[in-house]
């Protein structure tokens, strides 16, 4: 409807005839070679993975191995010993921090992939002592109070707790005996 319409005027009448012309070939010869290479067709750009084992990005993906190892590393050796298993049972140390008591506890269980195991070969689970030595650590790393629960575990999930006092706990370490066997667990508290 308003195609032919001109909706705004140049104050200079000589503004008014200016023409644009594009010439491409004329363009392209003047760009530099490697501008005439890509239209010409003889330079195709490397995509996807390949792009990290060019010439010059070849250290982009060193550096990348490196930091994900280091990271790695760390972490494998900074974890605490909060997990452990004996004959099968999965044991879990968390500890916590709430209203200025620490809360520890322990739990047991066994994975379905074990008790599927020992059910193909037709055993049965005896109920088994449990015995927990809980210890809270200070920042000195010096042992600030014990606790011993125990119970009696059978095959199912379970957990056995120990309340602290003392606010300044930054560690618990529990020994879980079971069978004549032993683990240590630690686990840093959350506050």
């Amino acid at each position: 409807m308003f195609e032919d319409t001109q909706e705004s005027y140049p104050d200079d009448k000589s503004e008014k005839e200016l023409k644009f012309y594009y010439n491409r070939e004329k363009r392209i010869a003047n760009a530099p070679q490697i501008v005439q290479d890509y239209y010409n067709g003889k330079m195709k750009p490397v995509r996807g993975i390949k792009i990290f084992f060019q010439k010059q990005n070849i250290w982009i993906l060193f550096a990348l191995i490196l930091f994900v190892g280091a990271a790695w590393v760390y972490s494998g050796l900074n974890s605490t010993r909060a997990y452990g298993k004996i004959d099968g049972v999965n044991f879990e140390l968390q500890a916590f921090s709430f209203e200025q008591h620490i809360y520890a506890t322990v739990k047991t269980f066994r994975t379905k992939k074990n008790q599927e195991k020992y059910e193909k070969n037709g055993e049965k689970y005896k109920p088994a002592k449990v015995e927990v030595e809980f210890f809270s650590i200070e920042q000195n790393n010096q042992v600030s109070d014990k606790s011993f629960s125990s119970i009696i575990f059978e095959n199912n999930e379970e957990y056995i707790r120990a309340k602290f006092t003392d606010f300044d706990i930054i560690r618990v370490d529990a020994i879980v005996k079971l069978n004549d066997k032993q683990i240590e667990l630690s686990g840093v508290v959350k506050k």
